[in-house]
């Protein structure tokens, strides 16, 4: 399901123009291997295992042509690599990885693609922000140098950055932090290096297992608890 919600336009001084904006986000992940177990019982001849296969091909011959430059065209739509950042001079170069020079990526769904979800969407509306709700935004990895790395792939130790608002909480309550959750558990980190209300930075707990990990944090600035998620997934190594 997709939820929608109406928040005011910060871009918008104007009284006179829309003030306010929709954001939306996702409740539910298809992990790749519910994708696989999805292909496998669509009428086909292929087991979970060749689908798996099949996706890691996919995924090595993409993230090759991705890293040349390429922009590669998949049956659902064309993903490209996306450099961004400022410089002072006309004269500077693009150097990933200084300052705020960053690598994203873009996604274009296909006109059959964008027909087909736009023919089935759920969603739902759902109530306004309440001022003082958490809010995450963006989560990256720090580099040895501090800069920020939007692959999120981190061993134990690594510290990952999470950007957003209302981010305060209370550390000697146990119902409030940051939490990683996957399919075994979920484990709240109990050491942070910084907490602010727009940045909360925090070390990958020692001993935590290799996977993939939902990041959350939940705070209480009254009598209610606030979860904030964020869509991008944490690769423990």
């Amino acid at each position: 399901m997709l939820n929608i919600k109406t928040v005011r336009n910060p871009l918008v001084t104007d009284s006179s123009k829309d003030g306010f904006c929709f954001r939306s986000s996702c409740t539910q992940t298809l992990s790749l291997q519910k994708l696989a177990r999805e292909m496998a019982d669509y009428n086909s001849s292929f087991t979970e295992a060749d689908n798996l296969g099949m996706l890691s091909v996919l995924s090595t011959v993409t993230e090759k042509y991705l890293a040349k430059g390429y922009s590669v065209e998949l049956p659902f739509g064309t993903l490209r690599a996306n450099a961004t950042g400022t410089c002072a001079n006309i004269q500077d170069g693009f150097v990933l990885g200084t300052g705020n020079h960053t690598l994203g990526f873009l996604f274009t769904a296909n006109t059959e693609t964008t027909r087909t979800v736009q023919s089935k969407l759920e969603y739902k509306q759902v109530v306004p922000d309440i001022t003082s709700e958490a809010k995450l935004y963006r989560a990256t990895v720090l580099n040895d140098d501090a800069s920020e790395n939007p692959k999120l792939s981190a061993t134990s130790g690594k510290v990952i950055r999470l950007h957003g608002r209302n981010l305060n909480f209370d550390i000697s309550d146990s119902e409030q932090g940051v939490f990683l959750e996957n399919e075994n558990g979920i484990t709240r980190i109990s050491v942070y290096n910084r907490r602010g209300s727009n940045v909360v930075d925090a070390p990958v707990p020692e001993g935590l297992s290799a996977g993939t990990y939902n990041i959350s944090i939940v705070t209480k600035p009254g009598s209610t608890y606030f979860t904030a998620n964020i869509d991008s997934e944490l690769t423990v190594a």
